[in-house]
């Protein structure tokens, strides 16, 4: 998958899958026209920087060659996804000096569940109207091989501080018990990571003009601080159309009353905010070819700021 996870690392970067209410406009969409056997070189780069008083605090760059193959066209697309060997490249630099044992199992829990599954391939059943995928049909063997990981990795780390058999399978167990209850909300996060992506197709939009609509806003990552969470938004969307080239661009206008409100139930300590403090951007350039309705590239860019924190992410994907 395109791993958008690496650059959520910020609770506010509220990443968009949309629910549309109805415009006066004559509205159009790119509806996908994939073929049996299309294959597609995905190649993404995304960046995100945390700043705190003006100082980085966190930078986290990445660069992956994807795949993306169409397998079924039956009913719906059964799309196979899958990364590249050996092209995914992460480099991170925080300003974190100490972590206890607790973070440090954790981290390395995450980082070999993404070093195992980082070649997984994903079949994604993508309904052919919108190019939204709503399925993850291989989701067994997904998940057995985080749960395979996770296991061992509590093996190795419960055997190294020297935890007895009964308190490591007791550690397992209550890991085991958590992952089980966070199952949908895995792979919810793995159908939004693609969505996001090709989030273009599920757009309603005049051509060569603009219409702003009122819309649903979720986070992309089911299981961060506001995956539960819709946010009232007004998105903006308009064209550029000529020939077989089809350029959509996007601008979503976040309630900051409901922004404020949601902050500050999560966090008591940012309870002096206003929504004067607070801006927040979101914007997105998706380019199609029309011949084929692929796309060829998406560019995203999503900024927060209050009054001491600052994020900055970019995300920029191209299809050959």
């Amino acid at each position: 998958m395109i791993n958008m996870k690496y650059f959520l690392i910020a609770i506010f970067l509220l990443f968009c899958n949309i629910s549309f209410s109805q415009s006066s406009k004559a509205l159009h969409q790119i509806k996908p026209k994939w073929k049996l056997g299309d294959v597609k070189k995905i190649h993404a780069e995304s960046y995100s920087k945390v700043f705190i008083k003006d100082s980085l605090f966190n930078n986290t760059e990445a660069k992956a060659d994807y795949y993306m193959k169409v397998t079924d066209t039956t009913k719906n697309y059964t799309i196979l996804y899958y990364s590249e060997p050996n092209t995914l490249d992460i480099k991170t630099n925080t300003a974190i000096t100490k972590v206890d044992s607790a973070v440090n199992i954790f981290t390395k829990i995450f980082k070999n569940i993404e070093k195992e599954t980082k070649y997984f391939q994903y079949e994604l059943l993508v309904d052919k109207n919108t190019g939204q995928a709503f399925k993850v049909k291989n989701s067994d063997k997904l998940l057995e091989l985080i749960e395979k990981v996770t296991s061992t990795i509590i093996d190795e780390f419960g055997q190294k501080i020297g935890k007895t058999s009964i308190q490591i399978d007791s550690m397992k167990q209550k890991l085991v018990s958590n992952f089980k209850t966070n199952e949908p909300k895995i792979l919810e996060t793995i159908i939004n990571e693609y969505n996001y992506v090709m989030g273009a197709y599920s757009l309603t939009f005049p051509y060569n003009s603009s219409v702003s609509q009122n819309v649903m806003v979720y986070d992309v990552n089911a299981m961060s601080e506001f995956g539960d969470i819709e946010m009232p938004a007004v998105i903006t969307t308009s064209s550029k159309k000529n020939d077989d080239n089809l350029i959509v661009n996007t601008d979503i206008d976040y309630d900051k009353e409901f922004l404020l409100e949601q902050i500050k139930k999560k966090y008591k300590n940012m309870n002096d905010l206003t929504t004067d403090d607070i801006f927040l951007s979101e914007k997105t350039e998706t380019s199609f070819t029309t011949t084929t309705n692929w796309i060829i590239s998406q560019k995203s860019d999503v900024v927060f700021k209050t009054k001491e924190v600052k994020v900055i992410n970019a995300t920029s994907v191209t299809f050959q």
